[in-house]
């Protein structure tokens, strides 16, 4: 069976960027283009007066203000009413003073102007521009102050004014959100009849939006519950927050007019409707930020140009032709697949940040794929003590990894290792063994499982192990195998079924005693019927594998990784270089036949076969039936023969 390796200029994803290869060769794209149809539900909410809550997912690295900010730029503004509430009439602003003076007198009107002229009143401009010129006034001013000390707040205007402002909401409380209604201390003692307005986020927002995230009401669930009777009454009561002074003054609710955008991930949203049953009764509207780019020949030129507003919002060196390529092939990793370009723009906008200060110490004018390599290089380093203690087990030999001969049993598996609290996961082999004998009660024994060291993932694929033995070799009784799997100097928890076709492979080994060549690792899952499965992290695996055989002075390598993973396999130049030397040949299959036949020189072949693993261990088996039917068949004999010496003295004795 002929399996062709990867060639290495398919281990790197390759993106058409047509004739065009510098940065300023693109137009400039905003986030909101980057979802068409997000924006234009967006647009339907922005427009529909009666639409008063939208659900949106977020993601990591999520630039949520910006991205809606952006889509707000190509909308048409709102109109709505603007909030003044008067304390003092001598402390009027222009803004609102054409408000008042529509109920009034037409001497009022006088007085009016002169606010208007002079923005605020001090005690100097009112002498100079009221009471002298209009000593009439004084007596309504008077009475007008005295109706404002007794009605405080009751004099409420509204003006319209054209706005879609933006209010994003974090570190909630009560008093930041709702806003605070306070009593006036003064000279230590507080007067009742005086009260002072603190506003909240929510009266910012009037008029507009405000952002909130999912977890900051699941935290503080009767923030929600408030926010939902604002948005049903569009009004808003004023409490205060000190309860032991009482003030005799009750401004009048201010009406608040405001679409509130509430960001979570799905576990948040979630969360918030087991709260809440109503939440699916009160809005349908719902947009899915997705957090990564589909990328295409097509629109290729769509995701550059959205790199490019991110530089220039930044004011950062641009990039240029061979540093924008690799930023696209990072961009990619970090998505897993070669189809996708990662939009968590915190990561990104880190990574550009560092280089343009590399690059600006280098006298640079452009961020080129050497700035970018050096950058990642940094971090790694400083990241890598973990890596560096695993390259010390190696090398001192207290981690067991055999990377040549041949073994009975004993395979390389791959697997990623996820460290709490540290950022990155890095791949490492994992010595898997197997024992077992032809003579047992068909039971696989999981050892990881059994020490409570295993997730549930991890025994499914075991239970998988287990059909695929039923399946393969048809027996109306189990195969009479008794067998141990182990995970070797592996002493955290691990879950995840990517080492069940190397699981398989090793027993089938022991089974068949057959060896495995150990120069080779295996990763993929598998199904009952042994076809290869993909799995995650396999850059990561692969090159924790070269990084293994490095140590160890192993310059012919080869790996077996699931084909259908050839779309995620985005690697690093020291191992395209491995490739290209043909120092490592990494060979994409899709069932188990192909990796019996890879790593024990042998072929699967069918159970009716006289050569082929499967049919060595039919026979093996079979040979083992045979003779436990001769076993039972002389037990039922002995039995016969004592049942006849009992009858016959038992004759006797009658």
């Amino acid at each position: 069976m002929l399996i062709e390796k990867i060639v290495a200029d398919k281990l790197v994803p390759v993106f058409d960027l047509g004739s065009r290869c510098k940065l300023d060769e693109f137009d400039t794209v905003k986030r909101d283009q980057l979802y068409p149809q997000n924006n234009k539900l967006f647009a339907l909410f922005h427009n529909t007066v009666s639409a008063k809550l939208l659900i949106a997912t977020d993601f990591e690295g999520f630039e949520h203000t910006k991205s809606f900010s952006d889509m707000l730029s190509s909308m048409s503004a709102k109109r709505a009413k603007s909030i003044c509430y008067i304390e003092d009439v001598t402390k009027i602003g222009r803004a609102h003073a054409f408000e008042i003076w529509r109920d009034k007198t037409v001497l009022f009107k006088q007085l009016i102007d002169s606010i208007i002229a002079t923005g605020k009143w001090s005690d100097e401009q009112l002498n100079s521009c009221i009471i002298k010129p209009y000593p009439s006034l004084l007596p309504l001013l008077s009475n007008l102050n005295e109706f404002n000390v007794e009605h405080a707040f009751k004099i409420l205007t509204n003006s319209e004014t054209v706005t879609s402002n933006l209010v994003d909401a974090s570190n909630l409380t009560q008093t930041t959100l709702f806003g605070n209604q306070d009593t006036l201390y003064k000279n230590g003692s507080y007067n009742s009849n005086v009260a002072q307005l603190t506003p909240g986020l929510i009266h910012q927002a009037h008029g507009g939006y405000i952002l909130i995230k999912i977890d900051e009401l699941i935290n503080n669930p009767d923030l929600w519950y408030q926010l939902k009777a604002v948005m049903k009454q569009g009004t808003l009561d004023w409490r205060s927050s000190n309860q032991a002074v009482q003030t005799e003054l009750k401004p009048d609710p201010a009406p608040i007019d405001v679409k509130v955008i509430l960001l979570g991930d799905r576990l948040a949203i979630s969360q918030l409707a087991e709260g809440d049953r109503e939440l699916s009764s009160i809005t349908n509207s719902f947009i899915d930020f997705p957090a990564e780019f589909n990328v295409t020949d097509q629109n290729i030129e769509k995701y550059i140009g959205y790199i490019k507003s991110l530089i220039t919002e930044s004011q950062l060196l641009p990039l240029s032709s061979n540093g924008l390529t690799r930023l696209l092939q990072l961009s990619s990793r970090w998505c897993e697949h070669n189809n996708y370009l990662s939009l968590n723009e915190s990561k990104l906008m880190t990574l550009l940040s560092y280089c343009h200060h590399v690059a600006s110490e280098q006298k640079l004018e452009m961020i080129d794929r050497d700035t970018l390599n050096t950058v990642l290089t940094l971090q790694h380093e400083a990241l890598n003590t973990h890596i560096r203690l695993s390259n010390e087990g190696i090398i001192e030999k207290q981690i067991i990894l055999e990377t040549n001969g041949v073994k009975i049993g004993q395979i390389n598996g791959l697997s990623v290792l996820e460290i709490d609290g540290h950022p990155e996961s890095f791949g490492e082999p994992i010595r898997i063994t197997a024992t077992g004998h032809l003579n047992g009660d068909g039971d696989i024994s999981d050892v990881e499982r059994k020490a409570e060291l295993a997730g549930n993932i991890h025994a499914k694929s075991m239970m998988i192990i287990q059909g695929f033995f039923t399946h393969t070799f048809a027996k109306p009784m189990p195969l009479p195998i008794s067998a141990n799997l182990v995970f070797e100097q592996s002493y955290g928890e691990i879950d995840g079924d990517s080492a069940a076709l190397a699981g398989t492979c090793a027993l089938l080994s022991v089974l068949a005693q057959k060896p495995i060549a150990q120069n080779l690792a295996v990763t993929g899952a598998i199904d009952q019927f042994g076809n290869v499965l993909a799995v995650g992290g396999i850059n990561e695996k692969l090159e924790g594998f070269l990084r293994i055989c490095e140590l160890n002075g192993q310059t012919n390598m080869g790996v077996l990784i699931p084909a259908a993973n050839n779309v995620n396999l985005n690697l690093s130049d020291k191992l395209i270089t491995a490739v290209n030397q043909n120092q490592l040949a990494i060979y994409p299959i899709t069932h188990i036949d192909q990796a019996i036949e890879l790593l024990m020189d042998i072929k699967a072949g069918d159970l009716d076969e006289n050569e082929g693993i499967y049919s060595i261990i039919q026979k093996l088996s079979e040979e083992i039936d045979d003779k436990l039917e001769d076993d039972e068949s002389s037990f039922v004999k002995k039995l016969k023969q004592l049942y006849a010496r009992i009858t016959f003295k038992q004759g006797r004795d009658n």
